[in-house]
Parts: C-alpha cells; sequence; structure tokens
C-alpha cells in the first residue's frame, strides 16, 4: 500500500471519528436532560387511615409491604415510605411529572403534578384507599431566599399572552405568568391570565427572576369574597371519580389546595348522589 494511500485512509478514519464524537455528545436523550431543571422537591405524608391490599384483604400500612414512590420519567428518583408515613423526593423536573407508588413491586396508583416551577416545593398529605392513591392536601412554596409570596391589587396588566409570559404589576412588584408554571385559580376553579384583571385582588406565590426584582410566579390566586373563596386549608367535598373505575364514585373530603389535581380528572364539588336503585 502506498503512502498516500494509507494517508487517504487515515483522514476517513479521524472523520468518521469525529462523527461519532459529536453524534454523543449532541442531541438525543442526553442533551436534552443537560438543559432540563430538576429542582423541584415532593414532601409526603400517607394519612394515618391509610390501608394497602395484601393477599384478598385490607390491611394497616405497617402490616404491609413497604410502599415505594418513584418518578415514572426518572424511575432513580425515588423513595420508600416511612414508619410515620412520610417521604421525601428531591431533584423532581419542573414542568409536569407523574409519582407511582408500588408495593411489592405492583403499582397501587399514580398522581400527576402540572406547572411545577423551579425550586419549587410540594408538601402533599395522601390517602392509599384498597389499590387508590388519593390527594387529600397539597401546598406550594418556593425555597429559601428564592421564595417570595405577594398579596394586592393588581395596579397594572403589560403584557397579556396565553401562549406565552403575561405580565403583571403586583405590590409594586412585576410579576410574570408562565404557561405550564403558573398556576390561577379562583377557590377551587381554574382561572386563566385573562382573569387577572385590573383591580383584581390576587395572592402570588413565586420566585425571584435571577438578575432582575420580577417574581415568576407558581401560583396566583384570585381572591373575591362574592364567590366563596376558600379559606387556606379550608376542606371541600367532592365527588371522587376513581381513574379507571368510574361506576364507583366516592365522597371525600379534601383540602381547598387538592381540588386543582382532582379536576383534571373529572371529579366534581358535593357529594356523590346516590346509587341508582
Amino acid at each position: 500500500m502506498s503512502f498516500k494511500s494509507l494517508h487517504s485512509m487515515l483522514a476517513i478514519l479521524v472523520a468518521a471519528c469525529a462523527v461519532l464524537l459529536l453524534g454523543g455528545c449532541g442531541g438525543g436523550g442526553g442533551g436534552s436532560s443537560a438543559t432540563t431543571t430538576k429542582s423541584a422537591i415532593v414532601i409526603g405524608n400517607m394519612a394515618a387511615q391509610t390501608v394497602a391490599k395484601s393477599g384478598d384483604g385490607l390491611v394497616a400500612l405497617a402490616a404491609g409491604d413497604p410502599i415505594d414512590v418513584h418518578v415514572q420519567s426518572e424511575p432513580a428518583i425515588k423513595a420508600t415510605v416511612g414508619a410515620d408515613g412520610s417521604f421525601t423526593l428531591r431533584g423532581l423536573p419542573e414542568g409536569s411529572f407523574t409519582l407511582v407508588f408500588t408495593q411489592a413491586g405492583t403499582e397501587i396508583g399514580t398522581l400527576t403534578f402540572r406547572e411545577v416551577a423551579a425550586n419549587q416545593q410540594i408538601t402533599i398529605t395522601v390517602q392509599l384507599d384498597g389499590t387508590e392513591v388519593v390527594l387529600v392536601d397539597e401546598d406550594r412554596r418556593g425555597i429559601g431566599h428564592a421564595g417570595i409570596e405577594l398579596q394586592g391589587p393588581v395596579q397594572n396588566v403589560i403584557v397579556l399572552d396565553p401562549a406565552a409570559d403575561s405580565r403583571f404589576v403586583i405590590a409594586n412588584r412585576e410579576v410574570v405568568a408562565r404557561p405550564g408554571v403558573t398556576a390561577i385559580r379562583e377557590g377551587t376553579t381554574r382561572r386563566t391570565v385573562a382573569d387577572v384583571t385590573v383591580g383584581k385582588q390576587v395572592h402570588v406565590k413565586g420566585t425571584t427572576v435571577p438578575d432582575s426584582t420580577d417574581i415568576l410566579a407558581y401560583e396566583i390566586k384570585l381572591q373575591n369574597p362574592a364567590t366563596g373563596t376558600p379559606a387556606e386549608g379550608q376542606k371541600i367535598t367532592i365527588c371522587h371519580i376513581p381513574p379507571g373505575n368510574p361506576s364507583k364514585p366516592r365522597t371525600l373530603s379534601i383540602g381547598a389546595s387538592a381540588w386543582a389535581g382532582h379536576q383534571g380528572h373529572g371529579d366534581t364539588e358535593g357529594a356523590c348522589p346516590p346509587p341508582t336503585p
């Protein structure tokens, strides 16, 4: 083989290796996951009356196999429910994620959280009723010095865009409402940025935007006494439709803060109607 031919073959090999290296460093799952913010925290508690299915009957949690919780999209993020019912998951993705509850390797329920902000702490109380996980209470707050709360009337609407960032002036601060991050509700009813109007009394929970005095809101509560907005911590009665088992609705009492999660899968306010004879 001539020196010229050897040189050409080496050049081809170098070029091929470069392409492979670029492919490994570029697109695909690795590249996108590196840019995903994973800083949310879930602090959970299983209610004392929790029961789990074991064999042919229901048993107290302490008497059954341990219950594990993991993130559906990232099974490595997991925790085991302690004897006191507590569990904590860290490094969860912003936007949305689903928690999967398993016992003895069998899935017993899921909970999906949407509009999750970066650096957000979500404290929940859940109840395991047979083979279903029910959200009883939910509270979202910022973490550390980034967490901030405002209350007062909307002073100005700077930008209103349901598909992108909307901006408001509240308590002399500029507040950003972002699709997929900011939850807007009035009492137990979901609202949109179009409902955040000048003069409306609101309560904002959010985080400070880096290198700015602006606030990225992860929750905007519209406060209007005429609508009967539930007070913080108030319980409401709902008709819960078990996912996958709509023929067996149940009347539940939950925290008003957990209503948005139930609304998403068809539950209704008020007690369930009596079964048809």
